[in-house]
């Protein structure tokens, strides 16, 4: 069993302590590369979270943002609104959700690792049938070659900083079990707000993660093929023993 971690009550602060800005940039300039050069007009973003892609995206393409979670949706709305891009939301489970047919869908950062295997498998013959001949999808998670090698089991900082006056670290002890891949993780956020009162959030989750020879498989089975092959989303050619993640192009078989 997957244990989920829980952004209802920290998503107002989600963009702040995951997206720092410089690497957001260069994912969507990433992602948006990728849908040029294969000429994609309509995109799904399947796991939007609070838009961080949906929202740059829509400047350039015919945009659908869905995510499981409504409170990161409505975070994504508000930022299309201020901005005045049209985007069509749907809250809506990764697995399951019908929004139409596309030319390219995304799950960026590690979206995926939230399902168990057979959720991922389920979520791919989703994204399978969601998308027109030859269309594409896009998705990264943690290399687990590099991780069986590099993983960190000692208590570290991982994010540190200030929003809207709001004072906030979150340290991180986590695990890995390397032989079903699946990182356990386990945070610690203080939030200091102006007055001085501390506010501690426990989260407990997992991060199923996979080898490229392990995510290759499961595309081959679910009507896909690996079509490019990244060692992260600068564009950087993938290492198996040095690439901390792994982002695959994935292009649907033509029958």
């Amino acid at each position: 069993m997957i244990r989920q971690y829980d952004y209802k009550h920290l998503a107002k602060y989600y963009d702040k302590i995951e997206l720092e800005d410089a690497e957001a940039d260069m994912r969507n300039k990433f992602v948006k590369k990728v849908l040029d050069r294969r000429g994609a007009r309509k995109v799904l973003d399947i796991t939007a979270g609070t838009g961080s892609q949906a929202v740059f995206l829509a400047r350039y393409f015919d945009v659908t943002a869905n995510d499981i979670n409504k409170e990161m949706l409505e975070i994504a709305r508000q930022k299309a609104k201020e901005q005045h891009l049209r985007i069509r939301f749907s809250v809506g489970d990764m697995r399951t959700v019908k929004l139409g047919r596309f030319d390219a869908v995304i799950s960026i950062f590690n979206a995926i690792g939230h399902l168990s295997k057979e959720g991922f498998s389920e979520a791919i013959r989703n994204i399978n049938a969601s998308l027109e001949e030859g269309g594409i999808y896009i998705f990264d998670i943690f290399n687990a070659e590099y991780m069986n090698k590099n993983f960190k089991d000692y208590l570290f900082i991982d994010a540190a900083g200030e929003f809207e006056g709001v004072k906030f670290v979150r340290f991180n002890k986590n695990s890995y079990d390397r032989k079903n891949r699946i990182m356990r993780i386990h945070q610690r956020l203080y939030l200091q707000k102006p007055k001085g009162s501390v506010d501690v959030f426990r989260e407990n989750w997992d991060m199923q993660i996979y080898s490229l020879d392990e995510l290759k498989k499961i595309l081959q089975e679910n009507g896909f093929v690996a079509a490019e092959v990244y060692g992260g989303m600068d564009g950087a050619s993938f290492s198996r023993g040095k690439s901390n993640s792994v982002v695959i192009v994935a292009q649907k078989k033509r029958p």
